[in-house]
């Protein structure tokens, strides 16, 4: 198998990459940087998504491994004290695979449209004004919003900016799109829905109004509009992300290890 690295530049990180290439080898893998089967991420979720977004051009040729150099990863299954673990597991074929459909948005502005692709979350966020837009689904007005912003996750990005929102944590095995709002504005006036809003995977959602001062973000990247943006349509795509997992991978351990305190 054709493998790669993506790490972090610290030194914990590059001496795992240093180990693995060692082992990888010697079982008979082949580092290759062009044409990777295989990449091995290095460090944690920040790691992963960059990792993603390097190889978005060829995401369905490639699997993912991860192995966490820091302290939290939620994608990172493999610790840095079970190297001997991943490559074994790789060399008998006993990881699971995971594949997780990836979010896109069609940016529309007056003059042009272009996609983006997300993990995790696509964001439409204003935190210095009053952000107006009319929310659709399926082209079905639901909502006039008034607020910092909204966001759209995948079941994957459940875990992260929608979960600090308030938003619902997702089984990664649901597929779905979850609409969460930022700070929006409630009161005798105005008022929206109040609450996330967990959506069938066929569904899309529409975001409609006058948004060139405010900022597009997906994962760790941002955009700003600079230009008139007037609409954006969100929905899964038909893109995935293929993971490889530790074998006896438990969501329900995952999510007790990560956030939960005995």
């Amino acid at each position: 198998m054709r493998f790669a690295f993506y790490s972090r530049s610290d030194d914990n990180s590059e001496n795992i990459k240093k180990s693995l290439m060692e082992k990888l080898v010697s079982i008979g893998f082949t580092f290759n940087e062009q044409k990777p089967e295989l990449i091995i991420f290095i460090g944690g979720d920040g790691t992963f998504l960059r990792a993603v977004h390097e190889h978005l051009n060829t995401i369905d040729k490639i699997s993912f491994i991860g192995v966490r150099s820091g302290t939290l990863g939620f994608f990172c299954d493999y610790g840095s004290d079970e190297l001997d673990l991943l490559v074994s597991e790789l060399k008998y074929g006993k990881t699971q695979l995971g594949s997780y459909r990836m979010i896109e948005a069609n940016l529309k502005y007056q003059t042009r449209q272009t996609t983006i692709y997300a993990v995790n979350e696509i964001r439409l966020e204003n935190p210095f004004h009053t952000m107006i837009c009319e929310v659709q689904i399926n082209g079905e007005k639901l909502e006039h919003f008034r607020g910092n912003g909204l966001i759209v996750s995948s079941n994957l990005g459940s875990s992260a900016y929608n979960k600090s929102l308030g938003g619902a944590l997702v089984d990664p095995s649901v597929s779905m799109l979850q609409l969460t709002e930022i700070a929006t504005i409630q009161n005798n006036v105005y008022h929206s829905l109040g609450s996330s809003l967990v959506l069938g995977a066929e569904r899309t959602v529409n975001l409609i109004g006058d948004l060139n001062r405010s900022v597009v973000g997906f994962d760790h990247i941002f955009l700003e509009t600079g230009e008139s943006l007037t609409a954006i349509e969100i929905r899964l795509s038909k893109k995935t992300v293929q993971i490889l997992h530790k074998s006896g991978h438990s969501y329900i351990d995952l999510l007790h290890k990560t956030f939960v305190v005995d």
